[in-house]
């Protein structure tokens, strides 16, 4: 028997936003290709609607993670 992966936070966050009874988790092993092509599809208007604001997120998230690495190379860790 196939061991269970551990849930992911996308799979969590899925599961509270889609209905119960949708079972994606099968729906997309069942039928790949036109999943593929939702998520596309979903991911570029994404990106055209919110793509400044989630690259400025992105660069802070960066930014603040480069900045941890460098304190922690440094020594300079407070804790």
């Amino acid at each position: 028997m196939a061991k269970a992966l551990p849930r992911s936070v996308v799979d969590e966050m899925l599961d509270e936003l889609l209905p119960e009874q949708l079972e994606w988790e099968r729906k997309v092993r069942s039928y790949p290709v036109p999943a593929l092509l939702l998520a596309a599809a979903g991911g570029f208007l994404l990106a055209y609607m919110r793509g400044p604001a989630i690259i400025a997120a992105l660069s802070t998230l960066a930014t603040a993670q480069l900045a941890d690495s460098v304190r922690d190379a440094l020594g300079e860790r407070l804790h």
